[in-house]
């Protein structure tokens, strides 16, 4: 067993991993839902993309507030100020997200338990969509629909109210859809016989890189003077390090990661969210 026994040459376009922007607006909805719920499904969105750390949200409903402290900031008399620049980017988003609440239907149903006895329950199913948006061109960059569902034996408006409530599971997965974090490997750690067992990437907590992340290891290839990413491994975090450096296992690919590591050819890497008994999580 050998140990740190390869160092990429090549990442240091990697060095710094630079957070998204997204400016969030107020969500959508048609006659079926009321403005609660809808600012429901939202703050779940808002809060999720926070917790990450890996991305600087705007509330564009409260974008009156956040205009007003750019604009004192931009003053010469807050230039003396320690945070005098430091939110202003925020209002430069990378991408605008908008969210849309389609539809919503509850049905009545009856079982039976374990001793035979009859009871009465209410299922929900919540449909909504969720747009990223090219703020430079308008365009929709991506859309994503999920489903929310819920059971009750309480009644039809608890059923209800929880599948709303029950939106923010949707949320891990939207977030390793839209707003992968990528980096690369930047040293094998561990090996044997030619293949990496454990490696460090450049991601950490400054990322929100946590214990168990998943991630897609690709090689940068060159197609008739077109650069593409194949696929050619993944990793597990095991150990977060400090805010750019993380222990990954590498689950599988280390002989095509230790080649590519000894050889110094490009690679990146792109977080993906967990495979569980069920899909994604």
């Amino acid at each position: 067993m050998t140990s740190i026994i390869y160092a990429s040459m090549g990442v240091t376009g990697f060095a710094q991993v630079t957070k998204q922007v997204v400016n969030v607006e107020g969500f959508n909805y048609n006659t079926s839902f009321n403005q609660a719920e809808a600012n429901t499904v939202r703050n779940n969105v808002i809060q999720s993309l926070q917790a990450t750390k890996r991305i600087i949200v705007v509330d564009l409903q409260s974008q009156s507030s956040v205009s007003a402290e750019a604009e004192r900031r931009k003053s010469e008399a807050a230039m003396g100020d320690d945070r005098s620049m430091a939110d202003i980017t925020q209002l430069n988003a990378n991408y605008l997200l908008k969210g849309m609440l389609n539809s919503i239907s509850t049905s009545k149903k009856t079982g039976k338990d374990f001793s035979g006895k009859a009871y009465t329950y209410w299922d929900t199913s919540l449909s909504y969509t969720i747009q990223i948006i090219d703020p430079s061109t308008g365009a929709t960059k991506s859309s994503y629909n999920y489903t929310s569902t819920a059971t009750s034996s309480d009644g039809a408006q608890k059923s209800r109210n929880d599948a709303i409530a029950n939106s923010s599971n949707n949320m891990k997965k939207f977030i390793e859809e839209a707003f992968p974090v990528k980096g690369a490997i930047v040293q094998v750690a561990d090996a044997d016989a030619k293949k990496a067992k454990t490696v460090y990437i450049n991601l950490g907590n400054d990322q929100g890189i946590q214990k168990g992340q998943k991630f897609v290891v690709y090689a940068v290839v060159d197609i008739a003077g077109e650069k593409s990413e194949k696929e050619i491994g993944t990793l597990t975090a095991v150990e977060v390090m400090s805010a750019t450096r993380t222990l990954c296992k590498v689950n599988d690919g280390g002989d095509v990661i230790a080649g590519n590591m000894a050889s110094n050819k490009e690679m990146t890497i792109k977080s993906r969210a967990k495979k569980g008994l069920f899909g994604d999580l």
